[in-house]
């Protein structure tokens, strides 16, 4: 097999990965995952395969300047906010991960909950700055769980809640999904609707910019009253401004967002949303981490490498992102 170039962005790629592509005749470059999208270009300036792992944007544009690229592989399933496809995708086989991070971001999610309605963080921030506090905080232990799209991620968080803190499930899909009745779970028919019945709001569903920004506004906030709100998918999925003003009031007891409306987040003072000040007494905000369980890497590395070597071989990738999307 001659020799191809394959550029990998990001620092979580596994090194035993790595060694199995280079075994087999590839050639392995990594680089900073927070380029932009001029200089993710420049580096891939003559390289046969593309392992998006970073937080950079790369528009539809960008292929027509890369002649030598043949396949590209997305680290995630959510790919629609990092890579923009050409209407034709022409010879370049675009690939991805699906669900592969699905568990871990469960498990995070879960994490998240836990970390904003017991206030641990802020309490720990609190106790290191000389403030004791026995001020008791709700449960999750029996609480109302509302989770936005079912999907692999969503469904996995419904099992844990259910199973570790009996919580009673409720959901909001865009599509009818009515096998999860036979698992107890309620459909609510508006997202709205749903933040009217629940005490803590789990966002899961996939971002699609320009479509669905915003889905989580001011009159879903106001009905999630005394509730608290949590998103493992893109921050942009929630109103930055209805959601300041929601947390300044007091009318949301608390939110967590792993991931920003600008990555890497800016200083406190340059944050245009004024979010970040708001950090960790009422919010908590986690750097798009959520997947990055040494499993899940490992997983999706795997499956990375399942896409690199069919193309090389000349066979269909596994995973190959669908052209119908």
């Amino acid at each position: 097999m001659t020799e191809r170039k394959i550029v990998v962005t990001g620092a979580t790629f596994p090194d035993a990965i790595t060694r199995q592509l280079q075994d087999q005749g590839l050639a392995v470059a990594t680089v900073p995952g927070d380029l932009d999208e001029s200089a993710v270009i420049r580096e891939l300036d003559g390289a046969w395969g593309y392992v998006l792992g970073g937080s950079e944007r790369i528009g539809k544009e960008a292929w027509q300047r890369l002649p030598d690229l043949e396949v590209v592989c997305f680290l995630g399933t959510g790919y629609s906010t990092f890579l923009e496809l050409p209407e034709e995708r022409g010879p370049v086989k675009f690939t991805y991960t699906p669900h592969g991070n699905a568990l871990a971001v469960a498990e995070f999610a879960i994490g998240l909950m836990l970390d904003i309605v017991r206030r641990i963080s802020s309490r720990a921030v609190d106790l290191a700055q000389g403030r004791w506090s026995e001020e008791a905080t709700p449960s999750l232990v029996g609480a109302k769980l509302g989770i936005v799209g079912m999907g692999h991620i969503g469904r996995e968080i419904a099992r844990m809640a259910e199973c570790a803190f009996g919580m009673d499930v409720r959901y909001w899909n865009r599509t009818p999904r009515p096998e999860l009745a036979e698992l107890g779970y309620t459909s609510v028919d508006t997202v709205e609707a749903l933040c009217a019945q629940v005490d803590v709001l789990s966002v899961t569903c996939d971002y699609q910019p320009g479509v669905n920004d915003g889905l989580i506004g001011a009159s879903e906030l106001a009905a999630l009253d005394g509730g608290y709100l949590v998103t493992t998918s893109r921050a942009e999925l929630v109103d930055p401004t209805a959601l300041r003003a929601a947390l300044e009031s007091g009318s949301l007891k608390g939110a967590a967002l792993d991931g920003y409306y600008r990555e890497p987040t800016p200083a406190p003072a340059d944050d245009p949303y004024g979010l970040i000040a708001l950090v960790p007494e009422k919010l908590t905000i986690t750097p798009h981490c959520a997947y990055l369980s040494t499993q899940a890497v490992r997983n999706m590395a795997d499956m990375a490498a399942a896409n690199l070597l069919s193309v090389a071989a000349g066979e269909n990738p596994p995973y190959e992102i669908p052209k119908s999307n």
